[in-house]
């Protein structure tokens, strides 16, 4: 975090573009935190928010070796379970991407696989962050919220969004889909 910070140069400025370019590589904790404030349009001017907001759409995908790793650890030989897999993801986020793939059985699905640790590395970078906001004393110097509040419920967030058991539910709530038994991948 801190060599990423360091080369991001933001002592001599913080641009839109800087402030983009600096969460896109401190990772998902980071990303997630740039997206909620990409809304903030009440804390942040326009041009911040505008460029943040590409951190919902642009975050960059694992590559398919780290994909087939994550599915061959949760599924063993995956061609045992897909067909086929699309090697280029439908969409990539700060949790998760997916893929289209083709079931043994012939059936289309698509598979949302989680960043690898993404628990344990958005778990840690929130202590993190917050033994900054102690140290130097940000809730006394922003006096507009918590935001030690702020991050935890951040993180309550983000680990709903990390438990596919939790989305699974919702889906099939509104009856769009079956799941069996979810793991940290879906395949919908």
């Amino acid at each position: 975090i801190i060599t990423i910070l360091k080369d991001s140069n933001l002592i001599r400025g913080i641009t839109p573009e800087k402030l983009y370019n600096t969460l896109s590589k401190l990772g998902p904790t980071f990303i997630k935190i740039g997206q909620i404030m990409s809304s903030r349009y009440d804390i942040l001017p326009k041009e911040y928010c505008d460029e943040l907001s590409k951190l919902r759409s642009n975050v960059s995908p694992m590559s398919f070796s780290k994909i087939k790793e994550i599915l061959e650890d949760e599924f063993g030989n995956i061609y045992d379970v897909f067909s086929d897999i699309d090697e280029k993801s439908l969409g990539s986020a700060s949790i998760a991407q997916v893929h289209k793939a083709t079931l043994v059985n012939g059936d289309k699905v698509v598979v949302k696989v989680q960043r690898e640790n993404i628990y344990e590395t958005m778990s840690m970078d929130i202590k993190l962050i917050k033994k900054a906001i102690n140290i130097l004393h940000l809730n006394s110097i922003i006096k507009v919220m918590d935001l030690t509040e702020a991050i935890d419920e951040m993180f309550n967030v983000a680990k709903e969004e990390m438990n596919f058991e939790i989305e699974a539910s919702h889906l099939e709530e509104l009856s769009l889909i079956h799941i069996s038994e979810p793991t940290r991948l879906d395949v919908i």
